[in-house]
């Protein structure tokens, strides 16, 4: 796992953050995330969204109205209708529903004990999500909730986690509920914030949870002052870390082998005769001692993905049945590639995969497992979860478009593209450890993986939307795939 910078490192790199870049707070209720996202966003001259006031705006109207807490239906009619704004403020942002300023209104014990069973509401949670998607891929924000880094922003430059014991927050919850002139007792605080944990954390529909890629910060025992200042260092590690992860592209070709180079010299102009983009990369090359992680629709996908890394040597996983076909099978063997007994957990290929990942080679693998429809990628084998947890590499992951209806110079519907993601780093992992078996910690990793896959999907989209062909094909592959399907 990457050395993480010292104090003394983050503070002698100074403001290191883009002017668009996306911080995710997560942590349980009274954790201080409201203003340490405040504080943080003016530090680093961000805006900052409060994601619990939207929640809090939507429930304040329901309780206004009569409407029921656990009725989805109702509660996500009463949001499509309503005009809800944030409007930043000098101390706090301003919560606007249908015109008027409901700020305070949404800070009563009334509120606190109603919101979490709205926000569990899954119909309420699919358009508050995508409200919140939106002010994120515009960039430049900090936005603090239960699931900010692992539904809501899957890409943020950084995502930090605050925790702190219960007895802590339970008197910080209580202290604000004074300065407001509200009177209640201490005990009812901490009921309210254990039963508020036990529910955010056990709801089915986006539970509080620890990101594998989140810094984990206990504030237990800090001040505002200095909760602050740790998550403002927090928020720079990752800037820190990629401005020392190794790009270089003339030291990458500098250290290719013979047979590394005549596989580039092939597939580069191959793939410009294809009309492929290369989306979302600092560089021509991909950095070394990283798991490159992919979407998988195509047979066509591992050269044409691969022959944007550009650095090597890169190790990759294949099924064991492709070494049986006579050339198919010298191919891989020449280019370094492990075969996988897919049924089944493989010991010796995993081994000499994490062999790889330890010498500083690269490793390429479709955590899918197989094909999938066009436009549906997912579920995720537990492979990359497995690789990432007993090795701490870090995740390159990359998603890929077109590769279904290939065609010389270019094939307008169907846009041959691939797209990278930012550095995953799994900072979580020792606090993951304390709480998780193996089984859940890369379940986890997997989906972490996939909620950024889906976003580089949406983002592709945006900026070229899936065509028609595009949907015929995954409708065509969906049918192929249920009537492979065993039935029962």
């Amino acid at each position: 796992m990457e050395r993480l910078p010292t104090v003394a490192e983050l503070r002698a790199a100074g403001k290191c953050l883009p002017p668009e870049a996306v911080i995710a707070i997560d942590g349980p209720a009274g954790s201080g995330k409201s203003t340490t996202a405040r504080a943080l966003a003016r530090r680093l001259g961000l805006a900052y969204v409060d994601s619990g006031a939207m929640y809090r705006a939507l429930t304040h109207a329901a309780l206004a109205v009569g409407c029921d807490p656990g009725d989805g239906a109702a509660l996500a009619r009463l949001l499509a209708a309503a005009d809800l704004q944030l409007r930043p403020g000098e101390r706090e942002t301003a919560v606007v529903w249908n015109g008027r300023d409901v700020s305070q209104a949404i800070r009563t014990p009334e509120v606190d004990a109603a919101v979490s069973a709205v926000s569990a509401q899954a119909a309420v949670r699919e358009r508050m999500v995508e409200r919140q998607r939106q002010l994120g891929r515009q960039g430049g924000v900090v936005m603090e909730g239960r699931d900010i880094g692992s539904v809501v922003f899957p890409l943020a430059n950084a995502k930090l986690y605050l925790d702190a014991s219960l007895a802590a927050r339970a008197e910080r919850r209580w202290k604000q509920y004074r300065e407001r002139g509200e009177t209640i007792a201490r005990e009812i605080v901490q009921r309210d914030l254990a039963a508020r944990d036990q529910l955010d954390s056990n709801r089915r529909e986006s539970p509080l949870t620890i990101s594998p890629d989140a810094l984990v910060i206990d504030t237990s025992d800090f001040n505002q002052e200095q909760q602050i200042e740790a998550a403002v260092l927090a928020s720079r590690t990752n800037a820190w870390l990629d401005a020392r992860t190794d790009w270089d592209t003339a030291r990458a070709w500098r250290t290719l082998s013979a047979k590394y180079r005549l596989v580039y010299h092939v597939l580069t102009p191959l793939r410009r005769l294809l009309g492929q983009r290369v989306v979302g990369r600092r560089a021509p090359t991909v950095p070394p001692g990283v798991i490159l992680a992919s979407n998988h629709v195509s047979w066509f996908d591992p050269p044409l993905v691969g022959g944007t890394f550009r650095r090597g040597p890169v190790r990759s996983l294949a099924k064991r049945e492709l070494f049986a076909i006579p050339l198919l099978g010298a191919l891989l063997r020449w280019l370094d590639t492990i075969p996988i007994n897919r049924r089944g957990y493989d010991a010796e290929a995993f081994a000499a995969a994490r062999a790889a990942l330890e010498r500083g080679d690269n490793l390429f693998i479709f955590p899918e497992g197989t094909r999938r429809p066009v436009g549906r990628p997912g579920p995720i084998k537990g492979g990359l979860g497995i690789l990432a947890l007993e090795t701490g590499a870090p995740i390159l992951p990359i998603f890929v478009r077109g590769t279904c209806a290939l065609m010389w110079g270019g094939n307008p519907a169907s846009p041959l593209e691939v797209r990278y993601g930012p550095l995953v780093r799994l900072h979580a992992l020792p606090r993951l450890r304390q709480d998780f078996d193996r089984k859940e910690i890369t379940r986890r990793i997997g989906s972490l993986f996939l909620a950024i896959i889906e976003e580089l999907q949406v983002r592709s989209y945006l900026e070229r939307p899936e065509t028609d062909l595009e949907r015929r094909l995954r409708l065509d592959q969906q049918r192929v795939q249920r009537r492979k399907q065993p039935f029962g």
